[in-house]
């Protein structure tokens, strides 16, 4: 065990107290391992001898063959001039370079005189005279030997042509203006055809129902789909239909069914629920219209279709009698309803525009299983999409 602990207590001193020696050196090197300088690529001379020489050789070879290709090019030039000068044969006689400008001035004077056919004599004369000194001319330049080539181009290919042309006398026309007879067609304005402008509204239209000279209102309202068809700038006709609730309360007294059922103990109240399909038939009219607002008035009629009736009782005493009585689809009233509103509608864009719409239904006949005088007030909101734009 003792031999166990020193061997041990000689570790512990050892680590703890290290005797290593220190060498800058070897903390030079790790650096350099963690850090490695990048490599530098060095070209070898025999490259760069051997660019340089085909780049020698390649200048060589340009300044050798450049001389020749502005040789050849100069060469086809004056090949060019000399085909346009000669045209087909040499000048090299002089009885050739005679003849030559004689027999253009021959073919000219040909041509002149179909051109020019009723000169006078006198002119005629002119131009031979002339003809002849040129002659003249071109014969003395070949004589001296002197480099007049300016010259005898002049002379040859420029000669001077009379352009003066008697006027061309037109014949006399009677021109005869006969006035149109009859009646004159008149010209009608070109007809544009225009599409019929139809106008979807997407609505809801809460409102307050009451029964006439009840005192009571109730809040209700509906769900519809409407169409609007312009006719002209200013008419429009809208139909659609709607899903409305129709709430109320009223005294019993104005409650008045087609029944011959008597209560034996008359209710005091009566409260109603019913669902309406509303079917307006509206003509509306615009009043005033801008870019980007209107206001139209609109008036009409409306069917009331019942599809169902609920209606609650109520009883002041302690002994009560019925409570609920239900009706579905016993009651119809074809345009039994006046529409009168306003609207006022905003356009966003061409396409869509939003409106509100304060409107009053007022009854022309009794409506439901009661025989109510039944009236709404409210005011419409309206989504409005334009199916087809005007052309």
């Amino acid at each position: 065990m003792k031999e166990g602990k020193d061997i041990d207590k000689l570790f512990k001193d050892g680590l703890e107290n290290p005797d290593l020696p220190f060498n800058d050196l070897d903390w030079d090197n790790l650096e350099e391992r963690l850090h490695p300088s990048p490599k530098r690529r060095t070209v070898p001379i025999i490259w760069l001898t051997a660019v340089a020489g085909i780049a020698a050789m390649l200048l060589v070879v340009y300044l050798l063959v450049k001389p020749d290709a502005d040789q050849a090019k100069n060469r086809q030039v004056k090949t060019k001039i000399e085909k346009n000068n000669n045209a087909g044969k040499p000048l090299n006689d002089k009885e050739e370079l005679i003849k030559k400008p004689a027999d253009e001035n021959g073919s000219a004077g040909n041509g002149q005189g179909s051109l020019l056919a009723g000169h006078h004599n006198t002119e005629k004369a002119i131009n031979v005279q002339k003809g002849a000194e040129t002659r003249s001319t071109s014969l003395k330049a070949m004589e001296t030997g002197s480099d007049n080539s300016n010259q005898l181009v002049d002379v040859i290919y420029k000669p001077k042509i009379n352009t003066e042309r008697e006027p061309i006398a037109f014949e006399q026309q009677n021109l005869v203006f006969e006035p149109a007879q009859g009646r004159v067609a008149k010209i009608q304005d070109p007809v544009f055809k225009k599409k019929p402008r139809l106008i979807l509204s997407i609505l809801a239209a809460p409102d307050l129902t009451s029964v006439q000279k009840s005192g009571q209102s109730s809040l209700s309202g509906g769900l519809g789909i409407e169409a609007t068809v312009i006719l002209t700038k200013k008419l429009s006709v809208t139909t659609g239909a709607s899903y409305a609730k129709k709430i109320y309360g009223s005294d019993f007294s104005l409650y008045k069914p087609n029944t011959n059922y008597v209560f034996s103990i008359k209710p005091s109240n009566i409260h109603a629920n019913c669902d309406v399909l509303d079917i307006p038939i509206n003509l509306n009219y615009k009043v005033f219209d801008n870019r980007r607002n209107s206001i139209s008035v609109s008036t009409g009629l409306s069917s009331y279709l019942m599809l169902k009736e609920k209606y609650s009782f109520s009883y002041n005493g302690t002994y009560q009698g019925p409570q609920n009585f239900e009706v579905k689809n016993a009651n119809q009233h074809y345009l039994g309803i006046a529409n009168v509103g306003i609207e006022f509608q905003h356009k966003i864009n061409h396409n869509l525009s939003i409106s509100a719409k304060p409107f009053m239904k007022i009854p022309l006949t009794d409506i439901g299983y009661g025989n109510s005088r039944l009236s709404s007030t409210g005011v419409a909101i309206s989504v409005n999409m334009n199916l087809f734009r005007r052309n």
